[in-house]
């Protein structure tokens, strides 16, 4: 598109969806509230993409055999292996409520999504494989070099001062209890905070902070078209993808 067309329609979405008190400024709020709604929207999207695509027989459920054949035609699938095939048939008899083997579009969603902060029978199990995946003395119990680890890499802690100091400190918010090592219940805090979206949320402030220009807490129309290219890369335009789905929201 051309920068007047992305002006034309970025401003036609501010005015028509994302600015709530209609003074043609976005608050943070009124950014947060936007970037929950398109994401929830986007997920829900993909879920029943899925679900319709892997259903070849257009039933009201689907089997895992079904999911299981569509998933590893899909060219992003990881490598299979016993370990993901056994995680998937656990995420699957977990969704599955009424225990038929078989996931409605609702369950499928669960299964589908798992870290969705309402899916919240899910994420033990997940609390289980992330610990299961950086527990490398089988105590089922993290050491800060153990939960570092994958996110580093083993041979990169202690190379770069500053950048441990930030994890230890991230670690020590998550070890409630003090005691130098995360258990389960903390590693679910740690995944799961009590706070919905804050993924969402963390991005709209951080948009916010970089085209807040006059530090007002507000982002203003010049603001705006001024830091466009911003907003089109980011999760308030879903990447530039709503602009070619303005009539659907």
């Amino acid at each position: 598109m051309k920068p007047q067309e992305l002006e034309d329609l970025l401003y036609w979405l501010v005015e028509q969806r994302i600015d709530q008190n209609k003074d043609m400024k976005l608050s943070a709020n009124e950014l947060q509230h936007w970037m929950r709604h398109v994401y929830h929207r986007d997920l829900e999207n993909n879920i029943i993409e899925a679900f319709n695509t892997a259903n070849v027989k257009g039933d009201n459920d689907i089997s895992f055999k079904e999911y299981r054949q569509w998933l590893f035609t899909q060219p992003d699938t990881p490598e299979r292996t016993e370990k993901s095939e056994n995680r998937l048939v656990a995420r699957w008899r977990l969704a599955d409520d009424n225990g038929d083997g078989r996931l409605s579009l609702g369950e499928f969603g669960v299964f589908y999504a798992p870290d969705e902060p309402h899916h919240k029978k899910m994420h033990g199990l997940l609390v289980d494989e992330y610990i299961e995946d950086r527990d490398t003395d089988g105590d089922y119990i993290l050491s800060f070099n153990e939960w570092a680890g994958p996110i580093v890499g083993d041979d990169d802690i202690g190379t770069d001062e500053i950048w441990e100091m930030e994890m230890k400190a991230r670690f020590k918010d998550a070890d409630e209890n003090k005691d130098g090592e995360l258990h389960h219940p903390e590693v679910e805090h740690f995944l799961f905070p009590l706070e919905e979206d804050t993924e969402a949320d963390e991005e709209a402030l951080h948009i916010l902070a970089e085209v807040d220009d006059d530090g007002d807490g507000l982002v203003s129309h010049l603001e705006m078209m001024k830091h466009l290219r911003i907003f089109v890369g980011s999760q308030v335009l879903q990447h530039g993808k709503l602009f070619h789905a303005a009539d659907e929201l």
